[in-house]
């Protein structure tokens, strides 16, 4: 994984600058800094908002494969995040449902990876079933709106058939299985380790399908999908695939989050989660590898921090993503690839001037100026 993204640098170089060392990084001290508020003099992480954080990361990053990766947005993806975890929750705590004049029991089940097994068999079958239907119909808003309308699809279902969901309550008291004959999951911070974990190993395959010869065309199809489809690719295919796989790390995610939680509501499909993952790509750069998981710690990191100042923190939130969209549309990534690339004070002013954007591209555009040599004096003979 690591040789597609070290060309031209030394090794060691390209070892301190992969994505997926950061990423550990970032998970080993998450729950020492998760939570911490300079503001109150909270200097203390908590764990359960380094779990959300990075069971997000894992939702935004699959999201992102469609988004960042192929240029498709979509406002539904939530729906892949709650069939995974409403398939935990049935199967862990059971169920006896009438379909059709057939009635359908379950027992509780304590399997973790049968858990994520279904989870994953539920939330892909659905996929690849509405990737057939619309990616070969649709790109662009109308895909974006197709998606939508799909996931009020099964949003409405976890609402309102109650008999098998328990309806806008939810499903409660999911027990979490033991891991290996012993009850270690039952503590926080046990917790936590469990998710991060699954969510690395996760990213690691998330990073190998972006850099694999499958990633580079499917960027390809994202800059230019006619140029794509002259080259002999078959790019509906390419999309279908890439919208199946994005559908599999928000069903991972909602497995975790299930076992986290402990009960699953119907809100987790609901627009306003497809939307926060929409939201944590752009934060931290919509085609980077490391963008969605900065993009996630920093959502919630501003969403604990400034609901504690005031109750209109979504406000606040808004204002200060619609600000940063403008000074930095490219994202944290963006910006700090501005910084590595032009300096601090020219990344600054990138950021609040379009003119300075321009010049600052226009150097690059323009060849270097060599001064002329000094004419060479012919030898006295």
């Amino acid at each position: 994984m690591i040789g597609a993204a070290t060309k031209g640098r030394s090794p060691a170089s390209a070892i301190l600058t992969h994505p997926l060392l950061w990423t550990a990084i970032l998970f080993l001290f998450l729950p020492k800094i998760a939570g911490a508020n300079p503001f109150t003099g909270q200097w203390n992480g908590f764990v359960g908002i380094a779990t959300t954080m990075v069971i997000f990361a894992l939702f935004a990053g699959g999201f992102n494969l469609l988004f960042g990766h192929v240029g498709e947005l979509s406002f539904g993806h939530a729906m892949f995040f709650t069939l995974g975890a409403y398939t935990t929750a049935l199967y862990s705590n059971g169920f006896t449902v009438q379909v059709l004049g057939i009635t359908l029991h379950h027992d509780k089940g304590g399997n973790l990876l049968l858990a994520l097994a279904l989870s994953l068999i539920i939330a892909l079958s659905w996929a690849w079933l509405l990737a057939r239907i619309i990616v070969p119909r649709s790109s662009g808003i109308y895909f974006s709106m197709i998606t939508l309308a799909f996931a009020q699809v099964i949003f409405f279902i976890t609402y309102r058939w109650s008999d098998l969901t328990g309806g806008e309550d939810g499903l409660q008291n999911i027990k979490r299985p033991a891991l290996f004959g012993v009850n270690w999951l039952s503590s926080s911070d046990h917790f936590y380790w469990f998710a991060a974990v699954c969510v690395f190993a996760a990213l690691c395959v998330l990073y190998w399908i972006l850099h694999s010869p499958f990633g580079s065309v499917l960027h390809a199809i994202r800059e230019n999908k006619q140029r794509a489809r002259f080259l002999g690719y078959d790019v509906d295919k390419y999309r279908v695939n890439a919208f199946v796989l994005s559908a599999m790390f928000p069903a991972i995610a909602g497995w975790l989050w299930t076992y986290f939680q402990q009960s699953i509501n119907p809100d987790a499909g609901s627009v306003e989660y497809s939307g926060n993952v929409v939201m944590m790509s752009m934060l931290g750069g919509m085609q980077t590898f490391l963008g969605p998981t900065l993009g996630a710690s920093v959502y919630y990191e501003m969403q604990n921090n400034v609901s504690q100042l005031t109750k209109y923190w979504e406000a606040w939130i808004g204002v200060v993503f619609v600000v940063f969209v403008l000074v930095g549309p490219r994202g944290i990534m963006g910006l700090v690839d501005d910084i590595r690339h032009y300096g601090f004070a020219n990344a600054l002013r990138r950021g609040f001037s379009r003119k300075a954007r321009v010049e600052t591209e226009m150097q690059e555009e323009l060849p270097p100026v060599v001064e002329d040599a000094p004419a060479a004096t012919e030898p006295v003979r």
